[in-house]
């Protein structure tokens, strides 16, 4: 699916092991359901048990994008396949730990290995949550 900002691709990878979606410019408003059906046709037109959505190319992406995204991952959940989001940089990878969705999608090296053979980027790794400590920080009172 291509649009003026955007371009939505998609690619089976690994002998059709999985299926990558592919995400290329601006998604906004605009994409939000072009990006919904390619999700739901990645997840529903073929038996792979993994679907991968790369971003390295994405340059911006907005809250009904995201939304897209978590309802791509639901779809995957209820038809019984894994979810990784792949090559999130920048400003984008901050967007989704800020929003915990990194948290909802992993990735991995091996997915790495198969972008990279199909001309995909290499896959950035996730970087892992802070541990939150067991006790509350203190309160800091200021005196007025």
């Amino acid at each position: 699916m291509r649009s003026e900002h955007f371009t939505i691709t998609r690619v089976m990878v690994d002998g059709g092991r999985e299926v990558c979606v592919r995400l290329i410019g601006d998604l906004d408003g605009d994409a939000r359901d072009p990006l919904r059906r390619e999700l739901y046709d990645a997840v529903h037109d073929n038996g792979a048990p993994l679907l991968v959505v790369d971003l390295h190319h994405t340059l911006f992406l907005d809250s009904e994008a995201i939304g897209a995204l978590l309802d791509g991952l639901l779809r995957a959940q209820e038809a019984g396949k894994d979810a990784q989001i792949v090559n999130a940089r920048g400003a984008i990878r901050t967007v989704l730990q800020v929003t915990g969705v990194l948290e909802l999608f992993g990735a991995s090296a091996e997915a790495s290995a198969r972008l990279a053979g199909t001309g995909g980027a290499t896959v950035l790794p996730l970087r892992p949550a802070p541990a939150v400590p067991d006790e509350e920080p203190p309160v800091r009172r200021w005196a007025t």
